[in-house]
């Protein structure tokens, strides 16, 4: 999602606001800095591969230019672009030179992998994708101070405590002019402290008027008349920063700076300056640290949606990341260089211009929009596969056994063991000397969390990595028959308009009221929302493995199946099933189609969500205007009349709170602007990915283990299973 905002000549005007041939000089504003860098896009001007060929091309190149041009100063902004050029094996000596300048204050090294979509990743992907520069610099005696992510309209209110954590004292973003709003700070720069919830500061320069404010500059009377329209509006400091850059355009637009603007400025009362960003920083510090303001608070959520356009590949990041995070340690001693590779697909995934789409207008063919889909869609899918070969070596370390589930916490967790079921008949695991019986499941649809479509299920207490279990065998199940008439858990009746009444139990012994329907909106009206004419077929009612089922298929597509499943224990799951084939055809002037699941929740007076690491509040210090939809990790806390009431999603990140609480669930598009061949079909959405989408939600109240049974299903262990048929093996209980 990337907007240059206005016609570049409109700009222009703009930004200068000034007539050129009336220059009237303040004299307020000293000095200048000059910041000249390549904001990396990774996609976007071309594929992936494209790109990155493009940034060793262009770091063989900028050397020479350094050379040529002693005052010259170059940032790389993030580490992705000088990454791709080193595992292009270039000369020793040549990373010596890089690493000499930056010793000299020449260049600077931002401190992250890539931009990140900071409300979509956890606390776990934005810190490894600060690691791989931080390594970089230890390993050639540099320093990093500064982080840039340019172009993201907001960040996670988590990102100082992160950025501190790492000895990183500044924070550097241009921010897409055309989100100019999302941060509600006056002012068109703005210098400040941001406070993270465990109280850690970083020193920020935040531009309203993007990373390229000073590619559209582009001679001394149009730089003059630009700081005169700043001083006019009441800019604060005699310093002031002017980042040079454009989209994957590498140093030239500081080039041009700096032959077109500081080879010819001779303005005698303001120095112009080409500078680091970290140079201009240590500077704002020491004049105005004293006395710059402090806020708190998230301001991310603009263009964390783009996500949804490939829902399956993001469900699978979001279950990696929660493991790498919980288990680092573990999958790092077990081998550290698949886990390496992992952490960058994460990375990669994370990074704002990795999302399936169909392309900025004009920018790819066809073809190159669809490899870039594909490639982004590999991102996710390869990290998971990574994940389950790290977990398999885990549990082959220890010691072969049938089974080992490995859990990313210590507690109790529905598990699932994939089996051949025998009617009447329970199949029986032992965990440290304990006897667990399981009771049967089958299951149309499966997801990254729900992996098998029939089995036994156990409720079973696991520690914090691998559990070893051994299969005791099957026998007869003793116990009664469950009634379903007799025992009803569940209430749900259809109303008029559509909508699903739903009457569940909770952890604590009460009931929770709601409604539900699945919605849709165009991209273009995001608070227009269209209710789904969905026509139920059939239902029925089941008891399937420690849960009450209801499941209501429907013949009216895209919507396949909506189930709701009460625990035994208390809670309700929420699980929806989209069938991809059957989306509907989007015009190109609607852009794409968005689907939501709608719940009529009564009571709700606040929502805190949680962010990267902690959890949020809708009202910030920091945000100005609030996207139509909000990124979350996953929990969300609802302040009710009679408690708190906590919502957990395992493959939805986006959610809306007006008189409805709604989360969204996929973003459809159906063309292409390209290239080369017009408005065109856009062929597969997200390639390479099932059919049917299922997206699952958990409601229950925090009282009497609500919270930690939401973390459970979010973090449902991974079943490690030797190849055997358990249906053949001649183990019986006595």
């Amino acid at each position: 999602m990337k907007s240059t905002g206005m016609d570049p000549f409109k700009r222009i005007a703009a930004i200068l606001g000034v007539s050129l041939l009336a220059v009237i000089s303040l004299g307020k504003i000293e000095k200048v800095y000059l910041i000249p860098f390549s904001h990396q896009d990774i996609g976007f001007t071309g594929t992936q591969l494209e790109v990155e060929r493009y940034y060793i091309e262009m770091y063989n190149d900028l050397l020479d230019f350094m050379d040529s041009f002693p005052d010259f100063r170059f940032t790389v902004e993030t580490f992705w672009q000088f990454d791709c050029w080193l595992r292009s094996n270039p000369e020793s000596d040549l990373v010596e030179r890089y690493s000499a300048y930056a010793r000299e204050g020449r260049l600077d090294f931002g401190a992250a992998y890539g931009s990140m979509h900071t409300g979509f990743t956890n606390d776990y992907v934005i810190s490894k994708s600060l690691e791989i520069a931080l390594s970089f610099a230890e390993e050639n005696g540099l320093e990093i101070s500064t982080c840039l992510m340019n172009d993201v309209p907001g960040y996670t209110a988590d990102l100082p405590d992160i950025l501190a954590e790492k000895e990183i004292d500044y924070f550097v973003s241009g921010i897409n002019d055309a989100y100019a709003e999302a941060l509600g700070l006056e002012g068109s720069h703005n210098l400040f402290y941001w406070e993270g919830p465990l109280g850690n500061r970083v020193l920020c320069w935040v531009s309203k008027g993007s990373y390229a404010e000073g590619y559209w500059i582009k001679s001394p009377s149009l730089l003059q008349n630009y700081l005169n329209n700043l001083e006019l509006s009441g800019y604060p400091y005699s310093e002031v920063a002017i980042m040079v850059a454009f989209d994957n355009a590498g140093y030239f637009p500081g080039a041009v700076a700096y032959l077109d603007l500081y080879s010819n400025w001779n303005d005698q009362e303001v120095e112009l300056i080409v500078s680091t960003p970290s140079e201009f920083m240590r500077i704002m510090e020491e004049k105005y640290g004293e006395t710059a303001r402090v806020y708190k608070g998230d301001w991310s959520g603009w263009w964390e949606v783009v996500k949804t356009g490939g829902p399956f590949s993001a469900g699978a990041f979001r279950r990696v990341q929660e493991f790498a995070k919980e288990l680092d340690e573990d999958l790092e001693r077990t081998d550290a260089r698949l886990k390496s590779s992992l952490d960058i697909n994460l990375i990669l995934y994370g990074e704002h211009t990795s999302a399936v789409t169909a392309g900025w207008p004009g920018k790819l063919t066809l073809e190159q929009n669809i490899t870039s889909n594909a490639s982004v869609v590999e991102l996710s899918t390869k990290a998971y596969s990574q994940l389950e070969m790290l977990l398999r070596e885990m549990a082959d370390e220890l010691l072969p056994q049938e089974i080992c589930v490995i859990a990313p916490g210590e507690g109790q967790y529905y598990v699932e063991i994939p089996a051949d079921i025998r009617k009447g008949e329970d199949l029986c695991l032992k965990i440290g000397g304990e006897l667990f019986a399981g009771t049967p499941f089958l299951r149309e649809f499966t997801d990254h969390w729900n992996t098998y479509s029939e089995g036994y299920c156990f409720l079973l207490p696991l520690n914090r990595g691998v559990n070893v279990v051994e299969v005791a065998g099957y026998g007869t199940n003793t116990e009664e028959e469950f009634d379903v008439d007799k025992h009803t858990l569940l209430e749900w009746k259809e109303s008029e308009n559509g909508s699903i009444e739903v009457i569940a139990p909770c952890s604590d012994g009460s009931y929770l009221h709601f409604d539900l329907r699945l919605e849709s909106y165009l991209t273009g009206s995001p608070k227009t929302f269209s209710q789904i004419d969905a026509t139920m077929s059939s239902y029925n009612r089941s008891v399937n493995a420690l849960k009450e089922i209801i499941t209501l298929n429907y013949c009216s597509l895209p919507i396949s199946q909506i189930t709701l499943a009460a625990g035994l224990l208390g809670g309700i799951e929420i699980s929806v099933v989209i069938d991809r084939k059957e989306l509907p055809t989007v015009s190109y002037k609607d852009h794409s189609i968005n689907y939501v699941l709608s719940l009529g929740i009564e009571g709700v007076a606040n929502v805190e969500y949680r962010g990267a690491r902690s959890f949020s509040t809708m009202e910030s210090e920091l945000a100005g205007s609030r996207p139509p939809f909000l990124p979350f990790q996953s929990y969300m806390l609802l302040d009710r009349s009679d408690g708190k009431t906590v919502v957990a999603s395992r493959q939805s990140f986006s959610f809306s709170l007006d008189e409805r609480l709604r989360f969204q669930l996929l973003r459809h598009y159906s063309y292409s602007a390209t290239s080369n061949l017009g408005i065109v079909p856009l062929g597969e959405n997200e390639p390479g990915t099932p059919d049917y989408l299922v997206f699952s939600f958990y409601i229950d109240t925090v009282e009497n283990g609500g919270f930690e049974k939401a973390v459970a299903f979010v973090n449902l262990p991974f079943v490690i299973a030797v190849e055997t048929d358990l249906a053949s093996e001649e183990r019986w209980l006595q």
